[in-house]
């Protein structure tokens, strides 16, 4: 069985997708997040395949977020 998941895979790699401009988008739904602020928290969940995301926003020069799928650990940078 595999776990790959091209509707939502791209949101594993990249830092500048913001799941508010994607829940819009209709690509996928925000269930819970923290309270508002420039560090947030959101559970996300795909529209397509019900894959549920942990989603960090990161204040710095730039918001970013990282999307981490439940369930899965966060990945070490080397």
């Amino acid at each position: 069985m595999s776990d790959r998941h091209p509707c939502c895979d791209p949101y594993r790699d990249g830092d500048r997708t913001d799941p508010n401009d994607e829940q819009r988008a209709g690509r996928v739904r925000i269930v819970e997040t923290s309270e508002p602020g420039w560090s947030m928290t959101y559970r996300v969940e795909c529209a397509t395949c019900a894959r549920r995301f942990t989603v960090t926003q990161i204040d710095g020069p730039a918001l970013r977020w990282t999307w981490v799928p439940q369930g899965e650990k966060r990945r070490r940078a080397h």
